[in-house]
């Protein structure tokens, strides 16, 4: 790890350990003294010391370990497991339970096999678990910030499957998790998740953790943990209204994780000064940066889509149709992707003849008009499709555990369905040799890459190379979508530990509605979610969402497109001139305000590749210590200098706008106020979309 010095040397000593594990074990007077005498007897020199100081009898079966810079980490051993708290200048940082349920008398001391520490714990039960905490202190040079990191590593080599439960409160502070869910919340206080696989999901098929995951979660006392990538995790968040954040690892044949032969948990725990300087530390810690940025055409022009508007029913004369209603009405294009159903069967790389009869040509009008095109990909591959049967016969799909046959699975285009084993690169070759095809042929620009979870691959399988964890699933799909196109007009919905693929990551579908649950009150936290996870370049959906239950009204496009101007990329599907002139002359000012702002967009996207920082940021970014903006989730920062607070109540013609720090300038009304401050009901009628800059 760069840039690592240690400042604080201190090693538990087993001896010292021993005795404080007899103490916690003992429960009367005389034969804790006896312990105590033993100890005393045992230790000499700079041993004693070193009991006297890091070494704590808090009586009634309990002990503690005190170590970090200023002594302010305490690890106390209890019979039903281990208590931890980080110290504050006021109060703790953080508290937590480790080993929920194991009595610590009944371990033994044993060494600690990470390298590096400074510090720590390790001990071991008869069942074969063992627990290592491992202290260390970390500077990082580039932010001027000091880091006190612990890593927890539970380990088994007896039967059991999973590891016990290590759970954090969450109750003082506001937390902020690394997944897409269907209920996202920013912080995710709020949120109610049973414990489950962290894995890759498909928060409209199920209420599981999304497409985009990442081990990371913060706290406003600028407490961090990152859960190590290979680690099987079973994550619980506020589970049954516990305020508790709670990590395990799991393994067995009735879990995603069933290759992995013995459960194990890793995970760092850190503090900082507040929420910023961890989130600064976390990213140069753990996570890639972006090795380029999206075309930024994709910056400058929305995106079109045929999906919410067409659906499946798309031909050659509904996608001119389309192109030539936009440019009609006066909007640009940055991309028109031809969604869902082009193909004869899902699966398959031509055009349906029976709707395309001469897609080149098709194609080749909308490039002289201007207009590349782009069509919708996935890795399935449905047992009707040619594709089916020569990638069966190649042996390209991922298998059943005890047969070549291919690992047949269930989507929302298929009941029987192969998928594309991305470990294989013959595989791969095959796939990217089919995208390359669509370009040489039809002259098609990119793709919109869909799917990619490990939740589309339920039950247990076999991969060409065995992979550590699945959600390298997604990492390995994410990169073969990257090598797809080096002109990065792709876009794709999925990520993990795939920052550096430098796409477009697209929010999963979002419904046509105000609500928390996939409609337009999640498009904020979701985006400053994807940002925090280190997804830059993020695509907030269709405006107006997917029209799955009808279109949506007048009202709620409009504040749709509100929500979504001072975002990295605008995408249309829902047509404005659907409903009437005037929203259609909303919708283009609004335009016309993206495309303004497209240059400092673009310079925050350079910015994001070199340092991994979001191009939207939360309010706390200019004030970690502010209470309202650690809390606010309904407005956001473009950079560092404008702020964005979109109207996302129905019938609502006027909000509650919080300016933090700074001086403001309303650019609706020239207005100019101090920050710290809210402006109480500040008007926001359909046609006001309210938004601020930084006076410097």
């Amino acid at each position: 790890m760069a840039n690592v010095n240690k400042r604080y040397s201190y090693l538990t000593p087993r001896s010292a350990f021993d005795a404080a594990k007899k103490m916690a074990s003992k429960a009367h007077l005389l034969i804790s003294l006896t312990c105590l005498m033993l100890m005393i007897g045992i230790l000499s020199g700079v041993g004693v010391y070193i009991w006297q100081k890091h070494f704590k009898d808090e009586g009634g079966g309990r002990s503690a370990i005190v170590f970090g810079k200023n002594e302010n980490i305490q690890l106390e051993l209890t019979r039903s497991g281990v208590a931890l708290s980080m110290k504050g200048d006021v109060a703790d940082k953080l508290r937590g339970q480790l080993a929920i349920g194991m009595d610590t008398s009944d371990a033994v001391s044993c060494r600690h096999e990470g390298k590096g520490g400074d510090g720590g714990l390790c001990m071991e039960w008869n069942s074969g678990l063992k627990l290592e905490i491992v202290y260390r202190f970390i500077r990082l040079v580039r932010y001027d910030v000091d880091y006190e990191c612990m890593t927890v590593t539970w380990t088994s080599t007896g039967d059991k499957q999973e590891t016990p439960k290590d759970c954090y409160d969450m109750a003082d502070f506001y937390w902020y998790g690394g997944f897409e869910q269907s209920y996202q919340f920013w912080p995710m206080n709020n949120l109610e998740m049973n414990s489950s696989p962290f894995i890759t999901g498909d928060t409209y098929a199920t209420d599981a953790y999304g497409g985009v995951i990442e081990g990371i979660f913060l706290s406003s006392a600028g407490v961090g943990i990152y859960v190590d990538e290979l680690s099987p995790l079973y994550l619980g968040v506020n589970e049954k209204s516990s305020e508790m954040l709670c990590l395990r690892g799991k393994v067995g044949s009735d879990t995603p994780f069933f290759s992995i032969p013995k459960p194990f948990l890793k995970y760092d725990v850190c503090q900082s000064p507040n929420v910023l300087t961890m989130w600064q530390g976390m990213s140069e810690l753990y996570f890639p940066k972006p090795r380029s940025v999206p075309s930024v055409d994709l910056f400058r022009s929305p995106i079109w889509c045929t999906w919410a508007t067409y659906k499946s029913d798309i031909n050659e004369s509904t996608v001119l149709d389309f192109a030539e209603q936009i440019s009609d009405h006066g909007f640009n294009i940055s991309q028109l992707e031809i969604d869902d159903d082009w193909t004869p069967h899902y699966g398959d790389f031509n055009f349906s003849t029976s709707k395309f009869p001469d897609a080149s040509a098709l194609i080749a009008k909308l490039n002289g008009m201007g207009i590349p095109v782009t069509v919708w990909m996935h890795p399935f591959f449905n047992n009707d499709s040619d594709a089916f049967r020569e990638l069966s016969g190649e042996g390209f799909l991922i298998k059943n555990l005890n047969s070549d046959d291919p690992h047949l699975v269930s989507w929302w285009k298929g009941s029987f369905a192969g998928v594309l084993d991305f470990t294989n690169p013959k595989a791969v070759s095959w796939y990217l040799d089919k995208t390359k095809y669509l370009k040489d042929k039809y002259n098609v620009a990119s793709f919109k890459f869909d799917a990619g979870e490990v939740l589309w691959i339920p039950g247990t399988y076999r991969l060409s190379q065995s992979l550590a964890t699945p959600n390298y699933i997604t990492r390995q799909y994410s990169t073969l979508t990257f090598m797809a196109d080096d002109q990065r007009r792709q876009e794709l919905r999925v990520g993990f530990r795939s920052q550096e693929s430098s796409l477009m990551v697209r929010m999963l579908d979002r419904d046509s509605n105000w609500s928390h649950r996939l409609g337009i009150k999640t498009l904020i936290p979701c985006a400053l979610t994807f940002g925090f996870m280190g997804y830059p370049f993020v695509l907030p959906d269709m405006i107006g969402g997917n029209a799955y239950g009808g279109f949506p009204d007048a009202e709620l496009f409009i504040r749709w497109l509100q929500a979504t101007t001072f975002m990295p990329i605008l995408q249309f599907s829902i047509v404005p001139w659907m409903y009437n002139d005037t929203y259609v002359d909303l919708a283009r000012q609004l335009v016309k305000l993206h495309e303004d702002y497209a240059d400092k967009i673009i310079e925050l996207a350079e910015n994001a590749r070199k340092t991994g920082e979001p191009i939207n940021r939360p309010l706390w970014w200019l004030d970690p210590y502010d209470d309202q903006a650690l809390s606010t989730d309904t407005e956001f920062l473009l950079g560092s200098d404008v702020l964005v607070a979109p109207v996302l109540d129905q019938g609502a013609v006027s909000r509650d706008i919080y300016l933090p720090v700074g001086r403001w300038k309303d650019e609706t009304t020239g207005k100019l106020y101090e920050g710290r401050q809210w402006l109480k009901d500040y008007p926001a009628p359909l046609n006001v979309l309210p938004y601020f800059t930084l006076v410097k």
